[in-house]
């Protein structure tokens, strides 16, 4: 599936630069404000804006992953009492961009729904290298290496004066084979902006205002997170809120886009001292990071890129997970990681204004996804703490996030419901495989879980059933 990827991404890159150079080269001082936007051969105006739309939600799940794996590897026992205040404080800031950047992949399922294209969950896997991304997909622990990337990535055009000349140095250290080893993220949101703000490219009846109550919102999906009250650096503060636009209109889609790239990018200009952007706070944790001597004992010892799927040497730079209690808590993360993305994908194709029995429905799903975010947190958790190869080494196993073999939901709503319930059945029989491996906090969370899900199963299967009632005591 990626190569086929890549080679559309080269393609287009390739069309794009010599059509962009021939054009500057052909426009003289009067024509200098004409529309330069080329859309590559093989594409409608449409067609393209929904492919870097995909292009963008694959950015963002991907990063995403990565924020959240960097933030699961620190801490341990192994880090002295003094110093865990400050990783805890670290981890938090990670979490806290994550979940940001959750809000920017469900913003973007939110843009493709206004102008009528398929909805895209799907992300880079493993040390894959692709045109437009940021840089090749990896999981691995935090590292002065990987926040200078993360830094990098998330920057401005132009770095604000007071860091500006730690910028080379920087980047060196994040892409030693040289600067241009790297996109930036906002990249793909500037070509974006100018392809929907063209009026002779996407006319108003590109953007279908009709969407909008099959759209995420703020109200469902943000809170507990308004004005940064989960992520903050340090207990009290702060920190942007969770963005989930909604849009009905190009003027509405290119707020969002703006959102989006300032939370971001934004330098010190345009951000307030409690609304720092996504490349400040990596500055600020990149300084501190930097400064700590023997940093490396702040993170455990968890393996790179790991991986459960396949055999052993099946891909090439990732770390098979040979431990098979660690192999199977690994599994059930996956497939958890499985439902998440589904319930997701199921929002989208239920109103929540079309009246209350719909939306009761919506409502069922959404707190299934809400569920599954805590749920992948204390699976994760639990991972770092077992064995990756075998208990008489150091190396520890991690969250492996690996993607199912597909994300596409059944056509009919009943399968929908059906899939639901096979992913209920499947998770049901890892737990029982993974009992009693982790100790006894590990097997506590394992019987919540399984009540949490025969609630579920009830309300599914009723919906299945055509007669939608939800299991007493809810579902979250």
């Amino acid at each position: 599936m990626r190569s086929r990827v890549t080679e559309q991404l080269h393609q287009i890159l390739d069309q794009s630069l010599k059509a962009r150079v021939t054009r500057a080269k052909s426009l003289g001082p009067e024509s200098a404000s004409s529309s330069t936007f080329v859309v590559p051969t093989g594409f409608s105006p449409h067609d393209y804006a929904v492919f870097l739309l995909h292009v963008a939600a694959e950015i963002e799940h991907g990063l995403l992953i990565q924020y959240l794996f960097a933030a699961y590897s620190l801490g341990g026992p192994q880090v002295p009492e003094k110093e865990r205040p400050k990783v805890v404080r670290w981890q938090t800031i990670l979490l806290g961009i994550a979940r940001e950047e959750m809000g920017h992949l469900i913003t973007v399922q939110n843009l493709l729904k206004l102008i009528g294209g398929p909805l895209n969950l799907e992300r880079d896997d493993f040390p894959w290298d692709l045109p437009f991304y940021p840089f090749p997909f990896a999981l691995e622990p935090l590292s002065a290496k990987l926040i200078a990337r993360y830094v990098c990535i998330e920057s401005p055009d132009v770095w604000p004066d007071h860091w500006a000349a730690q910028q080379k140095e920087i980047t060196k250290l994040a892409f030693p084979e040289g600067s241009d080893g790297f996109n930036r993220v906002g990249l793909i949101y500037g070509n974006l902006k100018t392809l929907l703000g063209d009026k002779t490219l996407m006319p108003d009846s590109s953007f279908h205002a009709d969407t909008l109550s099959y759209q995420a919102s703020f109200d469902e999906w943000g809170r507990g997170y308004a004005g940064g009250a989960r992520g903050a650096a340090t207990p009290g503060a702060a920190t942007p809120d969770v963005l989930i636009h909604t849009a009905y209109s190009r003027k509405t889609a290119l707020d969002a886009l703006d959102a989006i790239a300032e939370q971001g990018e934004a330098a010190d200009a345009i951000s307030q001292e409690n609304d720092l952007s996504h490349f400040e706070r990596f500055m600020e944790l990149y300084q501190e990071f930097s400064a700590e001597s023997g940093s490396s004992r702040l993170c455990r010892p968890v393996i790179s890129n790991p991986r459960v799927v396949g055999d052993a040497d099946a891909v090439p730079n990732t770390t098979y997970i040979a431990h098979p209690p660690s192999r199977h808590w690994a599994e059930l993360l996956n497939l958890r990681y499985r439902m998440l993305l589904t319930y997701l994908s199921h929002t989208f194709r239920i109103s929540g204004k079309t009246g209350r029995a719909e939306g009761m429905v919506r409502g069922a799903v959404l707190n299934r996804a809400f569920g599954e975010m805590y749920n992948l947190r204390a699976i994760a958790n639990i991972l770092v703490t077992l064995p990756a190869i075998d208990a008489a080494t150091v190396a520890r196993a991690a969250p492996t996030f690996e993607l199912p073999y597909t994300l596409t939901l059944p056509y009919l709503e009943r399968d929908v419901w059906g899939l639901h319930l096979d992913l209920l059945k499947a998770s049901g029989d890892l737990i029982a495989g993974v009992q009693g491996t982790a100790g006894t906090d590990a097997d506590a969370f394992l019987a919540s879980l399984m009540a949490i899900d025969a609630n579920a199963a009830k309300t599914f299967q009723s919906a299945l059933n055509g007669c939608f009632t939800p299991a007493p005591g809810g579902m979250s």
